[in-house]
This record gives structure tokens, C-alpha cells and sequence, in this order.
């Protein structure tokens, strides 16, 4: 089997109330591997060979990871959030609408985001592999023409990510609903007869695909509380633990397959189950050192396709308690979905 081996780092950027603290990081919705050379490739989990059926993905906690008793719920509930594929809205809360002490960074949020990565989903948005400015972030996930350099404006609206910017010869990576482009709603069936890269398929009179940044989402009748999860920017105070649309959009269009047919004999449900305090899971998490947060990945063709890849070695790190105010939340979801296989915590 041929190998992508493009080893990947994908993360995010903590706002906090008095810094910006940036991390490495690489690069419907985008996915992991999807290049200016590629843009249509999709990524799926580690186990995914182009089998259908359950497709069991393993999350275990790292051994030797710091404050493993602390971080245990959170794991849970993130794999619970990736299993039932819900989508909220809205799904922000801050300050009073959260239980997240002032100043400190929810740990379940950004590891939802992570786990995320981990399954083969990238930033919607530019985000910091861009090599954009802060201010030009929040533009749509593209790679550079024939010209070489991203090409940025918000258009008439004045809002960056948005269906009217102005983008050059940028190459699309977003995936989103053909004739619809709206990444706030899950159209009905997520696979290629729907969901296009191909910027002709935009509604009349817009010219470029538009994320799921809670501004663009104003547009949509939003209020600034929804937003992709995938969508790159944590802030301190925020609880962002249940996905958006866009999020569920993308990994069910990974999920119809290497046919990109819903209903198919290749189509696969990805089942996360918590593995406990393990090594040699699919995904595992671990916290320590002094990044933020990132999941640390590598891919691999399918049966030679390089239409498609599967993730492998995928690794979430978050930063050490000791340098990131991480909040613990230690309150289980309703509905959990752990599908644990032999663990109980």
C-alpha cells in the first residue's frame, strides 16, 4: 500500500484574555490531506479500508499523560458528541451561560475539536497553516492559484468566510451543499450527489464557498453563538463542547464511502469506544508539555486511491496543566454513547 506519510499537525489557537498563544499546525467542511494538487480528496478514520458496516475507532488515554483522573469525562463526552453526530445550535456559551471559571480554557471543548482532527476533518477556515494574518483567519479553507498567494477580501458584506468574497484564484477546499452553500444546516443525502467543491455549483451571485464562522453565521440568522467546532480559535470562558453542522456534514460525506454514495455497500458509521488507559489505540490523548492543543496525525492511501486517505498514528496532546488553565468538566453527557468495550470508569 502506498503512503501519504505527510505527517500532520493540526491544533488550535487559544484567544486568552491577555495573549494569543499560537501552536504548529498544518492542514461539508475540509479535511486533512486535501491540497491545492488533491482538493477533492477525503480523509476517513484509522480502521477505514473501504469496507462498509460499524467501524469501531479505539480512544485511549495515554499511561504516562498528566492529570489522567481529571480528564477522563471529558474523553467520554467527546466521544460521545463525535458518536451521536447531533447537531446544536446554538453551541456556544459563555460567562453565565457556562460553568467555566473566568480566565480558564475548557478542556472537553478543544479536545471535541481535536478528537475531530483525529478522524480526518481540518479547519474550515484558514486558520494558522495559512500563513494569513489574525485578522484574514476566518477567510474559507483554500490553497493558492497559478498567482502563489492567497487571494483575500470580504466583498460587499464586509465579512471574511462569507459567500461573496472575493478570492481570486484560489482553490476551494470546503466542501458544501450545491445550490445551497449554507454550512449551517446538514442537507439530506451527505455524499457527492449533494455536497461540491466546484465553485459553479454556488447559488447565482456568489463567488466562493462559505464556513461556519459564528460571524458568517449572522448572516444566516445566527446570533454569534454557532459555530463550527472544527472552526480554528478558542477562546478562554467558552464552552463549545456539542458540534455544529458543518462539523456532522463533513464526516458523513467521508462517510458514504470511496463511491461518495450514500446508501452504498462501502458506506461506514464510525463507533468510537473509550479503550481506558491504554497504549496502541486508533486515537490517543495525552496531556503534557507546553503547546496548546494539536492531534499529531500520518495517512495512508486506500487500497491505492489517492482520492482517499485513511488517518493513522493519530495523537492528541493538549499542554500541561501547569502552563494551560485548563477546566476539567467532570459532568457526564445525558446520552452517553461510549460504546466502551470492557472499560468502566
Amino acid at each position: 500500500m502506498r503512503a501519504v506519510w505527510i505527517s500532520w499537525t493540526a491544533g488550535l489557537t487559544v484567544l486568552a484574555a491577555a495573549a494569543v498563544v499560537g501552536v504548529p499546525d498544518a492542514r461539508a467542511g475540509a479535511y486533512l490531506f486535501a491540497d491545492g494538487d488533491n482538493p477533492a480528496r477525503i480523509t476517513h478514520p484509522t480502521p477505514y479500508q473501504g469496507g462498509g458496516g460499524d467501524l469501531a475507532v479505539s480512544v485511549c488515554i495515554a499511561p504516562d499523560s498528566e492529570s489522567i483522573d481529571d480528564m477522563i469525562v471529558s474523553v467520554e463526552n467527546a466521544i460521545s458528541n463525535w458518536n451521536q453526530r447531533s447537531v446544536s445550535s446554538p453551541n456556544l456559551f459563555f460567562g453565565g451561560d457556562n460553568d467555566i471559571p473566568a480566565g480558564q480554557v475548557d478542556f472537553e471543548s478543544t479536545l471535541v475539536h481535536e478528537v475531530g482532527h483525529c478522524l480526518g476533518l481540518a479547519h474550515p477556515n484558514a486558520a494558522t497553516e495559512s500563513g494569513l494574518p489574525p485578522a484574514d483567519r476566518e477567510y474559507t479553507k483554500a490553497d493558492p492559484g497559478l498567482n502563489g498567494i492567497l487571494d483575500v477580501s470580504p466583498g460587499p458584506d464586509g465579512i471574511r468566510g462569507s459567500g461573496d468574497d472575493l478570492r481570486g484564484d484560489d482553490i476551494n477546499l470546503h466542501w458544501f451543499a450545491a445550490g445551497i452553500n449554507n454550512p449551517f444546516l446538514v442537507v439530506q443525502p451527505v455524499d457527492a450527489t449533494v455536497y461540491s467543491r466546484d465553485l459553479a455549483d454556488l447559488p447565482a451571485g456568489e463567488l466562493f464557498a462559505a464556513n461556519a464562522d459564528r460571524t458568517v453565521g449572522t448572516l444566516f440568522g445566527f446570533d454569534g453563538r454557532t459555530e463550527a467546532v472544527m472552526q480554528q480559535g478558542a477562546f478562554s470562558d467558552e464552552d463549545q463542547r456539542q458540534l455544529g453542522a458543518d462539523d456532522v456534514a463533513t464526516l458523513e460525506l467521508a462517510m458514504s464511502g470511496l463511491d461518495r454514495t450514500a446508501g452504498s455497500t462501502d458506506d461506514y458509521v464510525p463507533r468510537l469506544e473509550f479503550g481506558g488507559i491504554a497504549e496502541g489505540c486508533d486515537i490517543t490523548v495525552e496531556v503534557t508539555g507546553n503547546s496548546f492543543a494539536f492531534c499529531s496525525v500520518g495517512g495512508s492511501f486506500i487500497n491505492g486511491n489517492e482520492n482517499h486517505v485513511r488517518v493513522v498514528n493519530a495523537n492528541v496532546v493538549l499542554g500541561s496543566s501547569s502552563n494551560i488553565p485548563w477546566f476539567f468538566n467532570q459532568v457526564r453527557n445525558e446520552s452517553e454513547e461510549i460504546f466502551a468495550d470492557g472499560f468502566e470508569s
